[in-house]
């Protein structure tokens, strides 16, 4: 199971504050003042997550290896975090069940669920210290470090901004690096508007539990990191399917570098003692420590993959993994060039020739999600170009790659999509005539639809069945693309909702298509 889970439509439709123990100065959770005696670490990491209903096993993991690194990297970084744990029925079917799967004895299952009972919904608040032997007991699962009541939302922004503000007054540092951990979703037109009755939700990185609210959008994460007391040098959002160029656009004047995921992120999710070194050694400069860190935990993540098929696995080849380092600075460049291409291509469509040559590169599109409409943008650019030399010369060519590629200080896919030869760039929204399709499938390959919605740009949706030409059911829903896509600062920078608007071809709604099942 991967780092990701798709909600039904029909589901997805339908701080709290309190005192603190923590290892450093002893300061209220909002602080007024710094402690301006304390010397600065040359970096911090936030640390912000999130069970999800499946990933507690996994995360306990994560903030573990935050005790792990090199003993003199905590000289260079400190560590301040903050994680909420997911309901005792999920962490029970999640980690404790599969403990006597896989060989713990039942009294071992018995007592790790008596340690976890007392943090069912709870948030815990915490800063690193090294030196505290076996952190899982004496920090993690340690009661005096829960924060605030029970089943507070995470995905707030006043909570995100509380978490922000006390971690770097704590923790003052030269640069900080943000990580925000659990379960993420691509970029989707009616995932993106406010919360409102009787069923609404948002997009971006889900809190537990079960509840339609508990997502941020890229607007209200965009305003968080806007309302804080200090600037984050680099947002990691350690989730699936978050490399959305959607979200980079909303992020690129509140951060230097997004660390994201275009595709599917393991259950294991990042490797923080590696960062952490990665970081301790390049205080100077931190593109490297990043680029560095994206290279190994790529390369764990296949080491990973090697166990699970030793461990007898057989479907781990359906695992596609892939690691970006984006660098905020080269968007805009990007954005003016792409909005270029964006006019071309409106022009182009109207020649019945050309239409016919887009429609194709269209119909075969690499879609880099199973179930949303999420498509590679480098990919779909360059067969766009490379099919209408005509309309877009060498030289164009040349120039908006090279500025998408400016864009990208980092960029690794797993083994299994290296063999493949497929590079993963990073994913862009892509619709027919004023509508998206949100798809299910029957079969862990994708290669058979089991129903599908169209979402239109007024808020219609159809919900069809495999086989059915028309829809079962038709509805509306609370949002419309005017006040959603067109919203988005990528949209007001290139106009790429003309191209959605006008587009006549369905795009491919298999997920990477026969590029990944039949090579």
């Amino acid at each position: 199971m991967m780092k990701k889970y798709l909600m039904a439509l029909a589901v997805v439709l339908c701080c709290a504050a309190a005192n603190v123990l923590t290892a450093c100065t002893n300061i209220d959770d909002n602080p007024t003042n710094a402690d301006t005696e304390t010397e600065k670490a040359d970096y911090t990491i936030l640390y912000y997550g999130f069970g999800g209903e499946t990933l507690d096993k996994y995360m306990l993991q994560n903030m573990k290896e935050m005790y792990d690194a090199k003993l003199n990297s905590y000289d260079k970084v400190k560590i301040a975090a903050q994680y909420k744990y997911s309901s005792i029925e999920d962490i029970k079917e999640n980690m404790i069940d599969p403990m006597v799967k896989e060989g713990a004895s039942q009294e071992e299952a018995d007592a790790m669920y008596d340690k976890l009972k007392p943090f069912e919904l709870q948030t815990i608040r915490f800063v690193v210290d090294n030196t505290i032997k076996d952190p899982i007991d004496n920090v993690l699962l340690n009661t005096d470090n829960i924060y605030g009541p029970k089943n507070s939302y995470m995905t707030t922004v006043d909570s995100l901004i509380n978490f922000i503000n006390w971690a770097t007054e704590v923790c003052p540092a030269k640069k900080y690096i943000l990580i925000l951990s659990g379960h993420g979703e691509s970029y989707i037109t009616y995932m993106e508007f406010p919360y409102v009755k009787p069923a609404s939700t948002r997009s971006l990185m889900s809190d537990n539990y079960k509840d339609p609210r508990s997502y941020f959008t890229a607007s209200s994460l965009k305003y968080a990191l806007s309302h804080t007391n200090s600037r984050m040098d680099a947002v990691y959002l350690d989730a699936c399917s978050t490399n959305n160029i959607e979200y980079h656009f909303e992020l690129k004047d509140i951060t230097d570098y997004l660390i994201m995921t275009t595709t599917w992120a393991p259950d294991r999710g990042g490797v923080y003692d590696v960062l952490i070194d990665h970081l301790a050694q390049n205080t100077a400069d931190l593109e490297p420590a990043l680029v560095n860190y994206n290279k190994d935990c790529v390369a764990i993540w296949d080491i990973d993959k090697a166990e699970m098929a030793e461990a007898g696995i057989t479907d781990y080849e359906l695992y596609y993994h892939d690691l970006s380092v984006i660098r905020t600075r080269d968007l805009d460049a990007f954005g003016n060039k792409f909005k270029e291409f964006v006019d071309r291509l409106v022009a182009a469509y109207a020649n019945k020739d050309n239409k016919a040559k887009i429609d194709a590169v269209t119909q075969n599109a690499l879609k880099v999600m199973p179930g949303y409409p999420s498509y590679d943008i480098k990919d779909y650019t360059t067969a766009i170009m490379t099919t209408l030399p005509d309309v877009f010369d060498q030289g164009f060519a040349n120039e908006l790659l090279e500025k998408f590629d400016n864009c990208v200080a980092s960029r690794y896919c797993n083994e299994v999509l290296m063999k493949k030869n497929i590079q993963i760039n990073c994913s862009v929204m892509m619709g027919v005539k004023g509508s998206i399709y949100v798809t299910y499938f029957e079969n862990t390959d994708y290669s058979q639809i089991e129903i599908y919605y169209n979402v239109f740009a007024d808020g219609k949706v159809e919900y069809y069945e495999a086989g059915q030409i028309e829809p079962v059911e038709s509805f509306f829903i609370d949002t419309t693309w005017e006040n959603t896509y067109q919203q988005l600062t990528f949209d007001k920078v290139t106009g790429w909702s003309r191209w959605l608007y006008l587009n006549e071809q369905i795009p491919n709604l298999y997920y990477m298509n026969d590029r990944l099942i039949n090579r």
